[in-house]
């Protein structure tokens, strides 16, 4: 099985919410993938926000009632098949502490569109802020899951 990992800078939102997404469709379309999350920050062992619980709640099989935070490690970067930022800080970080990674580094959006974009951090905000990256991300990682078929 090949490893997606998704990186944010807390792992509490953002790439929580885009590995729980993925792994629904991944394991629905059978594509032999699946996905993790980390943080570049990440206080170890966190909760995922309440309203990034809540946002995944229209997603049946996209439960973060479990997840716990972790922070990203050079094992995480070795066995990952692809890695996905949700910011271009997020990247530029990643290939500055690991530069070998950089044939598997991108953003999400650069991956998926082939754009410059960032996903907008929720962090802080409302359960409408949060809903709306849910949709987001749900929409970039359905166009990731077709991309990889």
């Amino acid at each position: 099985m090949k490893k997606i990992l998704f990186v944010c800078t807390g792992n509490t939102c953002r790439s929580p919410m885009a590995a729980a997404l993925f792994n629904r469709l991944a394991a629905a379309s059978g594509i032999g993938y699946e996905a993790a999350s980390a943080g570049l920050a990440a206080a170890e062992g966190s909760p995922a926000s309440v309203n990034a619980i809540e946002a995944m709640e229209g997603y049946p099989g996209a439960d973060l009632s479990c997840h716990r935070s972790r922070r990203l490690t050079y094992t995480d970067i070795k066995e990952a098949h692809l890695i996905l930022a949700m910011e271009r800080l997020h990247r530029q970080y990643i290939l500055s502490m690991y530069p070998e990674a950089y044939q598997k580094v991108f953003t999400l959006i650069e991956y998926v569109y082939g754009t410059d974009g960032d996903v907008t951090d929720p962090y802080g905000g409302n359960e409408a802020v949060y809903r709306h990256c849910a949709e987001m991300l749900a929409q970039a990682v359905e166009k990731l899951v077709e991309k990889l078929k």
